[in-house]
């Protein structure tokens, strides 16, 4: 047998193709005859593990042979100058029947053959070459993409890349620290989150909690803040999707251990590579921790993941992937009694739940590759819940339970054009259990019900030319919403005109029968390369998503489609420039368009309720509102030697508002109440923030230290003067203080475990120990002639932060 691999004639000087360190011997496969070929395209990644393979040509049991050896081969990585990158190459294995051992003479003693020599990867230059090309994983118009190997270097994230999104241009944390993000004005509740194309009910555990996903399964994170693709739907906001790494062709393990949680990942094939197995998973020992300090108060989560995959044929593969989360804040329940005759007694009870929440993923695939494309099936199985209560025996629950197919493909058409295609459909029954006849507007908001969506997608992606890409879509979703057979649900009463949120539409009640909505979705995005460093890149689109809450929270979803569905136009203009030293700044400017939005911040603060009363039916009213702005994003591989990343963003976010006015003037004077305009105003949101900024510093140290640094800033968001306790015009006209924080990261790592490695990783967010400004406490004398504007001041939370010291360790 002989292994030849060839390269391309036409490379460029500056580009160092892979060179095989260990691409060894291919057995002969027993039962064969005769002479072959396979020609197989490997992925070498920047690591120069084989992470994909594709069979180009040849039979079996040759093929099968040439998959087993080729993903279990090394190489050194691509260069293009001093930048490791990915690369794809083809390589032709030719299997030669072995020649028959001679016959050992009589009494002579037999020895085994020499092993054979792994052969080299030919040089660029090497003549009679065929193809090598140097690439990065392709990214669609609009997205950023964030490495998971990059974010490990992004000081605040803890080496998670879902947390990487918050030094992303566009992204608004509620409060610093805290994952959950407005992005593009878009309430948290409206932004998607998948693993794998899976829909995720949430990302992160609670708190300051990391992602419900082992950092070392996720390959990397593609964020769209608009405009996205077709096969993405049903959310109104922006998309983080995170893909995880391919099946492993060799053993290993990852883990960590740190002061609030420990974490562990192990992958091995088996069955001579066809199949390979993975689990996952973290343990947060926090509840330990936070009862030294608060013996009443217990906290923990934990997660975990599980994929199995088998390879039927070179061309099939099947695969489970099973995960979930758990988080849970507890407090101890005490009863304070006093007798008849005064004495004081204490009886202390049980934890329970203050809040808790859980979900569940089962996803079962088969996976196909077409001559010109892939093809996917699946089956996905889901069960989400969360409680919440005030004792032990006051507690509301709510969950569902969801079932879903789809299929999703692309072919390429020809050398110019890809069609990518899909559909899915997913049944999902939600009840409410409060242990006692729940409250009228409670049913109203979370009916037992029965959701069904039906949605298919298209696109193609288009080459016109060399310059010029464009990618032309569309989609469309059905949502249906029907009363579980014995469900009743009163309908509640409409909100109170004249208060703060009369901008929203007033809803009809709570959901009384079948209710269906139609969503049809165009979607265009062009990039266009105006000279080889600067590209012009425009996107545009419409998504629809059902009535949703606030920030997303297992199992408790808005039962109300008969509201309508939430409505967003979305557009964006840009440019992409390549800068020296490897640096690329992203320019964009966008324009989202709100129509029936749900966002609590604006239809229940300000009229004496809070987000947190989910009983008030202010949680379904619906608004219009608006976010424009303009995006800049200037980085360089964060795990260069030397290496910077400055995002930030300069914004408006509004909603729409009834016109208000007080009957008298002040200060002076004695209204008598406020009165509506009849008019709609545009006012700035109630989580708006002009200026947003990160800077990220990152330095090789040598001999295994590296250190880094970030920077995050933004403005005060905006609040209402008051008179008498009530917000009046002009709204949301004032500032709370800006708030600034440094984060820090210090990494030692040594090399351990043969091929492996052992790092000493000390982080903290915060660690200037600012406290941040979320809201503000008005007072007023009381004095009604004149009548003054009350007076306010910010209210400080913190310092939030939160310091880490562990180990991590990885073969």
């Amino acid at each position: 047998m002989a292994l030849v691999a060839r390269t391309a004639a036409a490379q460029t000087s500056a580009v160092t193709p892979p060179s095989a360190l260990d691409a060894g011997h291919v057995v002969y496969p027993q039962g064969a005859h005769g002479d072959a070929a396979v020609v197989l395209d490997l992925v070498i990644g920047k690591d120069g593990r084989v992470s994909d393979v594709l069979v180009v040509d040849g039979d079996e049991p040759f093929v099968s042979a040439a998959l087993a050896a080729a993903r279990a081969w090394t190489f050194s990585p691509a260069h293009r100058g001093d930048v490791t990158v990915s690369a794809r190459i083809r390589m032709r294995i030719d299997f030669h029947p072995p020649a028959p051992a001679p016959s050992p003479a009589p009494g002579a003693t037999t020895s085994p053959s020499p092993a054979p020599r792994s052969p080299r990867l030919p040089s660029a230059a090497t003549p009679g070459a065929d193809e090598v090309i140097v690439r990065g994983v392709r990214t669609e118009v609009g997205q950023t993409l964030i490495a998971g190997a990059e974010v490990r270097q992004m000081p605040g994230a803890f080496g998670d890349a879902f947390r990487a999104i918050e030094a992303l241009p566009g992204v608004t944390p509620i409060v610093s620290g805290l994952p959950f993000f407005f992005v593009r004005g878009a309430p948290p509740g409206n932004v998607g989150y998948f693993l794998d194309g899976v829909r995720v009910p949430l990302l992160y555990h609670l708190a300051l909690g990391p992602s419900v996903v082992h950092p070392d399964l996720i390959d990397h994170v593609d964020f769209f803040p608009g405009g996205y693709p077709a096969r993405y739907g049903r959310f109104a906001g922006g998309i983080l999707d995170g893909e995880t790494v391919a099946p492993a062709a060799r053993p290993h393990a990852e883990g960590n251990v740190r002061v609030f949680d420990s974490g562990a990942l192990a992958e091995t094939p088996l069955l001579d590579g066809k199949m390979t197995a993975l689990v996952a998973g973290r343990y947060s020992y926090t509840a330990a921790l936070v009862q030294l300090i608060a013996p009443d108060t217990r906290v923990g989560y934990w997660d975990y993941q599980t994929r199995v995959s088998y390879e039927l044929s070179p061309k099939d593969r099947v695969s489970v992937f099973w995960f979930g989360s758990f988080d849970e804040i507890d407090s101890r329940d005490r009863q304070r009694n006093v007798d008849t005759s005064g004495n004081v007694t204490e009886t202390v009870g049980d934890f329970y739940p203050i809040f808790k929440t859980e979900f569940h993923r089962l996803d079962l695939r088969y996976d196909h590759d077409t001559p010109r494309g892939h093809l996917r099936l699946a089956t996905t199985l889901g069960l989400e819940d969360s409680v919440a209560g005030t004792s032990t025996s006051q507690r509301t629950g709510v969950s569902s339970s969801t079932v879903g197919l789809r299929v999703e493909g692309e072919e390429r058409l020809d050398r110019a054009m890809k069609l990518r295609y899909g559909a899915d459909a997913v049944f999902s029954h939600y009840t409410l259990d409060t242990g006692q006849d729940p409250a009228a507007d409670l049913r109203s908001l979370y009916p037992e019900r029965n959701d069904v969506m039906i949605g298919a997608y298209g696109d193609v992606v288009w080459k016109a030319s060399r310059r010029v890409e464009t990618v032309l879509g569309a989609r469309g979703d059905v949502f249906t919403s029907r009363l579980a057979p014995g469900s009743t649900a009163p309908v509640a009463p409409a909100p109170t005109p004249g208060t703060f949120n009369s901008s929203a539409t007033p809803v009809s009640g709570g959901l009384t029968s079948a209710t269906a909505a139609l969503g049809l979705e165009p979607r265009l995005a062009t990039r266009v390369a105006a000279t080889r460093t600067v590209t012009w890149v425009s996107t545009f689109g419409v998504a629809h998503q059902p009535p949703s809450l606030f920030v997303p929270i297992p199992g408790l979803t808005l039962g109300r489609l008969n509201s309508g569905l939430q409505t967003a136009l979305q557009t964006s203009q840009g440019v992409e420039i390549d800068m020296p030293l490897d640096f690329k700044l992203t320019a964009s400017a966008f324009l989202h368009d709100y129509l029936g939005l749900t966002d609590a911040t604006a239809t229940c603060l300000g009229n004496g309720t809070s987000v947190a009363n989910a009983g008030n039916d202010c949680l379904s009213e619906q608004v219009s509102g608006r976010a424009y702005g303009l995006e800049l994003l200037v980085r360089r591989d964060l795990t260069r030697r030397l290496t910077g990343w400055v995002s930030y963003t300069l914004s408006r976010s509004t909603r729409q508002t009834h016109g208000l006015v007080l009957n008298g003037q002040v200060p002076g004077g004695a209204p008598s109440g406020v009165t509506s305009t009849g008019t709609l105003e545009e006012i700035p949101a109630e989580f708006d923030r002009t200026h947003v900024l990160n800077v990220v510093g990152a330095l090789d140290l040598g001999r295994g230290w590296r250190a880094g640094a970030r920077f995050f800033f933004y403005t005060g968001r905006p609040y209402s003067p008051e008179v008498q306790g009530i917000p009046v015009p002009p709204f949301n006209s004032q500032r709370l203080p800006a708030f600034y924080r440094v984060d820090v990261r210090l990494e030692k790592r040594w090399r351990a475990f043969g091929n492996g490695y052992l790092a000493f990783v000390i982080e903290g967010l915060n660690v200037t120990l600012d406290k941040e400004a979320i809201s503000v406490q008005c007072n007023n004398d009381g004095s009604l002639v004149p009548l003054r504007y009350d007076t306010c001041g910010p209210q400080y939370i913190g310092p939030v932060t939160v310091p880490s010291i562990g180990l991590e360790g990885g073969t």
